[in-house]
């Protein structure tokens, strides 16, 4: 139960630093020229778009040697306080050696999966992960 709450804790202050950003940068202008035949001119537009991020959904991961990550849940915590999961082909944690504990300078075995309806069964290979 801790460790959920720990995963939620950090996909939360992630989402929230995220959220911050996109408050900053929520209005992007761009300026378009064009003409009725499409060729650039001297009439312009301009185009707001606002960026929603209100959908969004973060999952935890651990770092691979050749620079790829696995989700440690295949859960992801959204926005909203929901919960989805995850992708079918996203690799996952199986299970972690020495058990996974959040430190950040511990290098760990994690054995690797494929995420499954929300599980991670393993597929028996092995490789050194951290966060």
């Amino acid at each position: 139960m801790a460790f959920k709450l720990y995963v939620t804790v950090i996909a939360a202050v992630y989402a929230m630093q995220l959220i911050c950003r996109a408050h900053e940068d929520s209005f992007q202008t761009t300026e378009l020229t064009s003409t009725a035949d499409g060729d650039s001119g001297d009439s312009n537009e301009t185009l707001s778009e606002e960026y929603d991020y209100e959908d969004s959904c973060l999952y935890p991961v651990l770092h691979t040697s050749d620079n790829k990550t696995l989700a440690i849940n295949c859960t992801a915590t959204c926005y909203r306080g929901d919960t989805k999961i995850i992708n079918e082909t996203i690799p996952c944690v199986n299970m972690t050696m020495p058990p996974l504990n959040y430190s950040l300078h511990v290098n760990y075995t994690c054995t690797v999966g494929n995420c499954d309806h929300g599980t991670c069964p393993s597929n028996g290979t092995q490789v050194p992960c951290w966060l």
